[in-house]
């Protein structure tokens, strides 16, 4: 074979390697690129920034419940244990969804005024400490006979303005969310009431 027939197929095979060795490096690279973004999505997933809409949602949900007394968005905003508690007591009660809910916040109307709304000014979103969330834990097993799953947990800080043609107030609310089958749930709030200012 001429010495440069040899050269030539040489130059052939080094040229058909190199593609299939860039090949393979381009491979490895998208494998590693796909590992971090699931492995990100992950993270913003347990933190509660991808997936089952905003941790402030259920609070937003709750508290213009209250207000426009609607029974069904209320107990939605729940996890589906809590929601059925409060359909039995409902239904115990003999009372209208409506009824039930002007009963259950009765000092809310009484101060507001039945025509009320709320507005929300949302100020802080922390973890809880490790002992708020075991001691949620167990409170919600021992009142509802079954382990709570959630892969996230906030604390909601907001200050809720009631108002109707009764008076207006800010009340500073933390409330807490949890992350639980891909779906954010209100599971309590603790209030501060902030002092009242009466409407002109």
């Amino acid at each position: 074979m001429p010495e440069n027939e040899t050269a030539a197929n040489l130059g052939e095979n080094k040229a058909q390697k190199k593609p299939e060795s860039q090949k393979k490096q381009q491979q490895a690279l998208l494998v590693l690129l796909i590992v971090v973004a699931v492995g990100v999505a992950i993270i913003l997933y347990n933190n509660g920034v991808l997936g089952g809409g905003s941790s402030r949602r259920p609070v937003e949900q709750y508290l213009n419940a209250i207000a426009s007394r609607d029974f069904d968005s209320y107990i939605e905003s729940m996890p589906p244990r809590m929601a059925e508690d409060y359909s039995a007591e409902l239904s115990e009660r003999g009372l209208s969804k409506e009824d039930y809910m002007r009963e259950l916040y009765s000092d809310y109307f009484e101060e507001f005024g039945e025509n009320m709304t709320v507005t929300l000014e949302f100020t802080d979103r922390s973890r809880p400490d490790a002992e708020y969330v075991d001691g949620f834990r167990n409170s919600y097993q021992r009142i509802y006979g079954e382990e709570i799953r959630f892969n996230s947990v906030f604390e909601i800080d907001v200050t809720a303005r009631f108002s109707g043609e009764n008076s207006a107030d800010g009340i500073n609310l933390e409330c807490y969310v949890v992350k639980s089958g891909g779906k954010w749930y209100i599971v309590g709030c603790d209030y501060e009431t902030v002092a009242a200012e009466e409407t002109e």
